[in-house]
């Protein structure tokens, strides 16, 4: 008897826990692909419009490590357009998950984080609107199949006891692996560059024209998404390998990138401006600081920690 209170004990202390379960990091595979969309939006009665139809490409980049999101209406170039970074962190055992669906001339990045549990995934983040009132947000994926899933979101200004739902999603898959996303401004979400018209998104556009560029010391790739108002950045070198997101934050007026750091599976957001062809980026800490400077086919990264600089990697295209 003692021996097996001593094995149910180890137990425990193994799983963390009676209730605990095992969290893996692939939970997102089965949206990998390319997926129709009837988008259900929430109207006044009580009543559901179903008029909006879409489409979305979902790729898994960095071995794994980062699923991007791409969405947009279809055939409507002022219509919703939006994309989404996800990955899990493994210190907190749960889903970070980025966004920004910009509106004309509005960009900013947002984020959510949660997990699945019997096959139903629930994201939730919070939001002060006032002394006394927190608005309460939650993205669900249930009802997951192959070919089929349903996605929504509710909100709530009573810490949870109520929830309203605003959008639904119900996934149909047309495509098992998504059309190839491509260097340059030819990927979903983008139409004629125009959803961010002001002079500091000129930097972001140029950017997403840019060639890829190899060389020995490593490769550099431009995604422009979000039709002008953001570009991803793809970073690979000999030793590091990391994924970034760059767009004006409007409400804040400042240039922000999101980072995913493949070496630290870690997402971090950095905030600056530009200051003689260099972006001049920070944590909000100012513990972590970034120089990125690009001329030409030319590109070189700058990252320092305290002060002290942990990274210099410069790619110099021919």
């Amino acid at each position: 008897m003692k021996i097996l209170k001593l094995l149910f004990c180890i137990n425990i202390l193994l799983t963390g826990g009676l209730n605990a379960q095992t969290i893996m990091n692939n939970d997102f595979d089965f949206w990998i692909g390319e997926w129709d969309i009837n988008l259900r939006v929430h109207q006044e009665k009580n009543i559901w419009e179903e008029k909006n139809k879409s489409t979305a490409r979902i790729y898994s980049m960095l071995d794994g490590n980062v699923i991007l999101e791409l969405w947009q209406e279809k055939n409507k170039p002022d219509g919703i357009i939006g994309y989404s970074l996800r990955h899990f962190d493994e210190d907190s055992n749960e889903w970070v998950i980025w966004l920004n669906w910009p509106g004309k001339n509005r960009s900013g990045t947002t984020s959510l984080k949660g997990n699945f549990r019997h096959g139903r995934g629930e994201f939730f983040s919070d939001k002060a609107i006032n002394d006394s009132t927190t608005l309460l947000s939650r993205y669900t994926f249930s009802d997951i199949t192959h070919n089929n899933l349903r996605w929504d979101d509710a909100y709530s200004r009573d810490s949870g006891k109520t929830w309203t739902n605003n959008w639904i999603m119900e996934f149909s898959r047309s495509k098992t692996v998504p059309t190839e996303l491509l260097p340059g401004t030819n990927n979903l979400t983008n139409f004629s560059l125009r959803r961010c018209d002001p002079s500091q998104f000129d930097v972001i556009k140029k950017l997403s024209r840019n060639e890829p560029v190899y060389t020995s010391e490593g490769s550099i790739h431009y995604y422009g998404i979000l039709d002008g108002c953001s570009v991803v950045i793809l970073l690979k070198s000999d030793d590091y390998q990391q994924l970034s997101v760059l767009t004006f934050n409007t409400y804040a007026q400042v240039y922000e990138e999101l980072v995913y750091d493949k070496t630290t599976k870690k997402t971090e957001i950095y905030y600056g401006r530009i200051t003689d062809n260099t972006l001049q980026l920070s944590t909000l800490s100012k513990l972590k600081k970034r120089n990125i400077t690009i001329k030409n086919r030319s590109f070189q990264l700058e990252e320092y920690s305290h002060d002290e600089k942990i990274r210099n990697i410069f790619i110099k295209g021919r």
